[in-house]
């Protein structure tokens, strides 16, 4: 019993010497604090954008250019010089021209211009205008047609070929029928403002058509 008096005497002894001692703070250990250096970078600099618009930008398509289609040039056309026995003929010409072209038409009252555009053997391709008066309205008339002057063997008119008097499938088929290649467009492209005022002056002064005065006033 002596001796657990003793030992507990000496516990007591050693936890009042313990809280006896002086205490020791340790100091809290600083953590140093590093310092970042941001490396140098380049700086860009940004357009603005444009506040945008409630109208919506429609793309336009550029339309193709025009195709331009190469045209003959009118001053190439020349018309050909009538032969005498053609010139001598002339009054044959001016009617039978005047009588296909026109229909219930008195022959006195026709008159007729015309141009030579070719020829090929015993025809003649001509460009014509003719002009009459026709008798249920007493009203003047002017047609401005190519037509083909068919001649007999001694040079006589026999007949005129026009796309009205020819039979065909179709206006290209009778205008390739009556006229090779070339001569239709050298009709069309040839002035006929000419002939068209010579027509109303012989209304008044009688005289040729201008194919024969320009022959004969030719040196």
């Amino acid at each position: 019993m002596e001796i657990i008096k003793t030992l507990g005497l000496i516990a007591l002894l050693s936890i009042i010497l313990t809280s006896c001692a002086p205490s020791h703070t340790l100091a809290p250990t600083k953590t140093p604090i590093l310092t970042l250096t941001p490396a140098p970078t380049s700086r860009t600099t940004l357009t603005p954008i444009p506040p945008s618009t409630d109208t919506p930008i429609l793309a336009t398509k550029t339309p193709p250019s025009p195709t331009v289609l190469p045209t003959q040039p009118i001053s190439t056309y020349e018309v050909i010089t009538p032969e005498p026995a053609e010139l001598e003929r002339w009054r044959e010409y001016e009617e039978a021209l005047g009588n296909a072209i026109y229909e219930r038409v008195l022959r006195e009252d026709i008159i007729c211009e015309w141009l030579i555009m070719g020829r090929d053997d015993r025809k003649v391709y001509v460009w014509t205008s003719c002009s009459g008066i026709r008798p249920f309205d007493s009203k003047l008339t002017t047609f401005t047609i190519c037509a083909v002057v068919y001649l007999g063997a001694d040079g006589e008119v026999q007949g005129i070929g026009t796309g009205e008097n020819t039979s065909g499938s179709s206006y290209g088929a009778v205008r390739r029928k009556l006229f090779p290649p070339g001569i239709y467009e050298r009709c069309v492209h040839t002035p006929a403002d000419r002939m068209k005022e010579h027509l109303e002056s012989r209304r008044e002064n009688p005289e040729p058509p201008l194919i024969v005065l320009d022959a004969t006033t030719t040196p």
